[in-house]
């Protein structure tokens, strides 16, 4: 796995626009506000995507897909 990838975990990053646009209309249908803050707890092995916890949601994304805040 690339080491690159742990360097995220711990900290705090924002989805790109697409992506959370999807998850913030998700997070309204179910109630919820959601703001373009999310931290990256896991780096999932498998398929080497970072793990990231925002409010109640959980998202899988490519370290591509985020921008450390």
């Amino acid at each position: 796995m690339p080491l690159y990838l742990h360097a995220y975990v711990g900290k705090i990053v924002r989805l790109n626009k697409r992506i959370f646009l999807e998850l913030k209309n998700r997070a309204a249908r179910q109630g919820h506000a959601l703001e373009n803050h999310f931290l990256v707890t896991a780096v999932h092995q498998n398929f080497k995507k970072l793990i990231c916890y925002g409010a109640n949601f959980r998202v899988i994304v490519d370290a591509s897909d985020v921008v450390l805040v």
